[in-house]
């Protein structure tokens, strides 16, 4: 192959280990936050980071043997990337869907809550709230105490009670989160980009090569 492809090749390989590594780094955050984060946020970082992993070992096979099925599947695979990180700045700037998507979130979490004592704890805990939109409406459903979970630690001390109401609190966290997350996003769209665009040119070069040795 031409001094362009095997400069490519080098630099797509060295983005692969790169990416190899930022994907086992979002696993590994996910599991150090996983009783501290919404849920969601830690499935999400479980999957992008298992996508990556899997991405970058799919490029470094294919493009090392030259395998057209291998480098297109991995070609595929960061196309989709490209266009969920475009999706994703696109949610991200909406704080309108985001706030509602958490409401919905804890307000689903809240009505198992009626039904089945405790099942507001981990969200209490990870938010730092207590109740749905305030600690009063544990009264409100018949509760003559406030749970455990609505104070640090889960250790009840009155002056200590979160008074915020795990809606708010879920919103403002997941605005939080998206903004920081969004914050990073443009480095990461021209780093998806440019690996798109080296993986294409490379299917090309394969296959063209593919079809010489054919006949």
């Amino acid at each position: 192959m031409g001094c362009t492809s095997g400069v490519m090749k080098f630099i797509l390989n060295i983005l692969n280990v790169l990416l190899a590594v930022f994907g086992l780094a979002l696993i590994a955050l996910a599991v150090l936050s996983f009783n501290t984060a919404p849920k969601v946020y830690i499935y999400y970082l479980f999957i992008v980071g298992a996508v990556n992993f899997v991405a970058a070992m799919l490029g470094c096979c294919g493009i090392c043997q030259e395998d057209v099925c291998l480098t297109t599947t991995y070609a595929i695979i960061i196309a989709l990337s490209l266009v969920s990180q475009i999706v994703g700045k696109i949610y991200a700037s909406d704080s309108a869907a985001i706030k509602e998507f958490a409401a919905k979130d804890v307000e689903k979490t809240w009505l198992e809550e009626i039904k089945l004592p405790g099942a507001m704890n981990n969200t209490q805990q990870t938010y730092h709230c207590c109740g749905k939109l305030s600690p009063d409406d544990y009264f409100s459903i018949g509760r003559l105490a406030y749970p455990n979970s609505c104070y640090p630690s889960m250790i009840v001390n009155q002056t200590a009670l979160w008074h915020t109401g795990c809606i708010k609190a879920a919103e403002d966290e997941f605005t939080s989160i998206f903004n920081y997350s969004s914050g990073g996003e443009w480095g990461n769209l021209v780093f998806t980009g440019v690996m798109l665009l080296f993986a294409i040119y490379l299917v090309i070069r394969f296959r063209s090569k593919q079809r010489r040795y054919d006949y």
